[in-house]
């Protein structure tokens, strides 16, 4: 099935209301794609929050296994906290192999595939901005609307919030780009992650396989443009048929302050799927949320307006 898009604005009485109406359009667009099932909804007794578990299947998204993707949702402020893991077990609501931030350098265990063999249980409250849980990628709602773009692949989705509070996170497959196998390269990124700026997580690091290494070994310093050229986004480029030129968005690992870990945990780890960038600082004046590029013959929407990120819609002009 191809990617499918969806774009709106939700109206309701407060904070908490829109991050229920939001919660739940990212609920019916995903499970709505071929490739999706909703595991469960579920909100624990005496809880704060109602969490959403998706699967994304292995036989639509041409990986070997299934994968996950977790959201909670705090009912009384509408928060959004989402995380991606490699298992889930709806008897127990526990979440396993899932990436987890950096905290500070400690060494830790990795298993044979380069994961942390913790585990998250659902509970009643979100998950805490605190290693060793799942890293995550918030919205939190405010006011009494927002405007909002959702795209959902075979392999991942992601979703724009645009309104008094602006985010964004994207899950799911990326393209692998490291010599050593990776089975299933799953990472998330988004613009608040773990209580933190814009940040990225991987669920595994083969590099680590069998190791004990850095703390920080699943975390991604973000997404770079830097596989092609970066061209300007405010005109067309001639030579390019009057398109736009823009990068593919490389991964590389984190790399804490003063510690170089390219030689521990490693470096470049893959590309991203279904999203491109162009120049900083270039978006052309009067984009409004939702317009977009040409690029391939299809609509490419940035997460704001002034924004260099762009993410496919599948949309063909």
């Amino acid at each position: 099935m191809a990617i499918t898009f969806t774009t709106g604005t939700i109206n309701a009485a407060n904070a908490g209301a829109v991050g229920l109406a939001m919660a739940e359009k990212i609920r019916d667009d995903v499970v709505a794609h071929i490739a999706w099932e909703l595991v469960e909804e579920y909100t624990p007794a005496s809880s704060l929050v109602t969490w959403y578990v998706f699967r994304c299947l292995a036989a639509q998204s041409g990986l070997p296994s299934d994968f996950y993707v977790v959201m909670g949702r705090t009912i009384g402020s509408g928060e959004l906290r989402v995380a991606i893991c490699e298992g889930y077990n709806s008897s127990t609501h526990v979440m396993s192999f899932y990436g987890i931030k950096y905290a500070g350098g400690a060494n830790q265990p990795y298993d044979s595939s380069g994961r942390r063999s913790n585990t998250y249980t659902l509970t009643t409250a979100v998950i805490p901005a605190a290693a060793p849980n799942p890293a995550y990628h918030v919205w939190i709602p405010s006011g009494v609307s927002t405007k909002w773009w959702i795209t959902v692949d075979n392999d991942g989705f992601s979703v724009a919030f645009n309104g008094a509070s602006n985010e964004f996170f994207h899950v799911g497959a990326y393209i692998s780009l490291t010599p050593i196998t990776n089975n299933l390269p799953l990472t998330s990124y988004g613009s608040q992650s773990s209580g933190s700026a814009t940040h990225g997580f991987v669920t595994r690091n083969p590099a680590l396989a069998s190791l004990t290494a850095k703390d920080s070994g699943l975390n991604v310093l973000g997404y770079n443009a830097d596989l092609g050229f970066a061209g300007p986004l405010n005109y067309n480029d001639k030579l390019h048929l009057d398109m736009r030129p823009v990068a593919e968005l490389g991964i590389t690992m984190y790399q804490p302050a003063g510690v170089s870990d390219t030689e521990l945990v490693g470096g470049i780890i893959g590309k991203q799927k279904r999203m491109r960038a162009g120049r900083t600082g270039t978006s052309p004046a009067g984009f409004a949320f939702g317009d977009a590029y040409v690029l391939q013959g299809r609509l490419w929407v940035p997460y704001l307006p002034t924004n260099n990120f762009l993410w496919d819609t599948g949309v063909s002009v």
